[in-house]
């Protein structure tokens, strides 16, 4: 049994008319056969004649004309209008396109995928290279740090990996050194703080077992692995050395703003220059 046999009933993707426009759908149709989602696109901007119908065919030809799937397009400020969507629509997971690596600038300002990231309310999924041809997620990395929110994270990563019947999932407990170094600041002996730090470890590794006892992941190769530095850094390092197709992340406690991206939150080490296909997990709590 499953903590979380389904996290993305009802999935949102984020059209725009770009280059990318057609594997963005072409991955859309991939997500809807393997999660069994219901799929809402979203394009913010004027409605014309040309746009509409050009939408209509691509969604045609991609087979997504389900009765189960909508189309909403609504005009305003990007991001806000996005977020209004997600939450009007009950949205359990949000895709859009986003590039691996921004300038300094666009970065500081943020592009549209990632102001949305560090705003939207419901799951993300940001794709760095969608395909016509999806090859979908053979190597997953997910975060299996010591929060509340792992819980879910790891249940989530797991539904999706059985659903793709990925190759492997990689479980990452990262150790933050700087944490570690606060307790040889303290009056002990080494032997004392050695004690410490593998009760530490010890206890961490235990609430993972009790994690994965709770999800069935039969059929899924999950290895788990500890790596020592800075949470978020070294994850993605680890995503991208592996060439990782995913990686996954709990979502942020709180909404980030500039100074989260000059002393970075752990997350922003990953949109900063995403190594692989991000998906930020966060169970669906809307205030309506």
């Amino acid at each position: 049994m499953n903590l979380v046999e389904n996290p993305f009933k009802k999935i949102a993707i984020a059209v725009a008319f770009s280059p990318r426009c057609e594997a963005l759908l072409a991955e859309a149709k991939q997500l809807q056969d393997k999660l069994g989602a219901a799929l809402v696109f979203v394009h913010i901007g004027k409605k014309t004649f040309h746009q509409e119908q050009y939408l209509k065919h691509l969604i045609h030809r991609f087979g997504l004309d389900s009765k189960n799937n909508k189309i909403i397009w609504e005009e305003g400020e990007t991001v806000d209008t996005i977020l209004a969507v997600c939450q009007n629509e009950s949205i359990d997971l949000l895709v859009a396109g986003a590039l691996e690596k921004e300038n300094l600038l666009k970065y500081f300002l943020g592009g549209v995928a990632r102001k949305l990231s560090r705003k939207v309310k419901c799951s993300m999924l940001m794709l760095t290279e969608p395909n016509i041809h999806p090859t979908g997620f053979k190597n997953i990395v997910v975060e299996g740090s010591d929060h509340p929110k792992s819980e879910y994270t790891i249940a989530a990563a797991i539904a999706v990996g059985k659903a793709y019947q990925s190759a492997s999932l990689n479980i990452i407990q990262e150790t933050d050194l700087s944490k570690m170094a606060l307790i040889r600041h303290e009056e002990l002996k080494e032997a004392e703080v050695e004690a410490i730090k593998e009760e530490f470890v010890k206890e961490e590794d235990h609430k993972l077992e009790a994690i994965l006892k709770c999800n069935d992941y039969s059929g899924l190769t999950v290895c788990t692995e500890r790596i020592e530095g800075k949470p978020g850094y070294v994850i993605s390092k680890f995503a991208r050395e592996k060439q990782a197709d995913l990686l996954v992340l709990n979502s942020p406690d709180k909404q980030m703003n500039l100074i989260d991206r000059v002393f970075p939150h752990d997350i922003e080490f990953a949109l900063a220059d995403l190594p692989c296909n991000l998906l930020i997990v966060q169970e669906t709590q809307y205030t309506l």
